[in-house]
């Protein structure tokens, strides 16, 4: 991903957000391919955080897919955070997300995989 500024936001559920700022208005904050942070504690008393996309690239067509997803949020429903430094392993995490090919990856260790459509 080229020179992207990535902001950091909660959204009026409390889920903290990272995304692609793409613009902000007086009334919206426009962003490409949101990001859920989701922390949960480990049974070692660590925590695990994972980003998952807002809207998984497997519901979007070709066009999508390969360019990205554009969301506004309401600026009256959220809460920015102002320079948030985030750490580059949260940041890696992220643009793996969303330079990773789509589609469903084979689970080790034979989890069951669930399909999204039917082919």
């Amino acid at each position: 991903m080229s020179q992207q500024t990535l902001i950091t936001f909660i959204d009026h559920i409390g889920r903290t957000i990272l995304a692609e700022q793409v613009s902000q208005d007086k009334s919206t904050l426009t962003v490409k391919n949101p990001a859920i942070i989701h922390v949960q504690p480990t049974q070692q008393g660590q925590l695990n955080v994972q980003t998952i996309p807002l809207y998984f690239r497997e519901f979007v067509g070709d066009k999508s897919k390969s360019e990205g997803t554009v969301w506004k949020f309401n600026l009256n429903n959220i809460v920015i955070g102002v320079d948030i430094d985030n750490d580059s392993r949260l940041i890696d995490q992220y643009n793996k997300l969303f330079t990773m090919p789509s589609g469903i990856i084979t689970p080790q260790g034979g989890e069951k995989v669930i399909k999204l459509f039917d082919e």
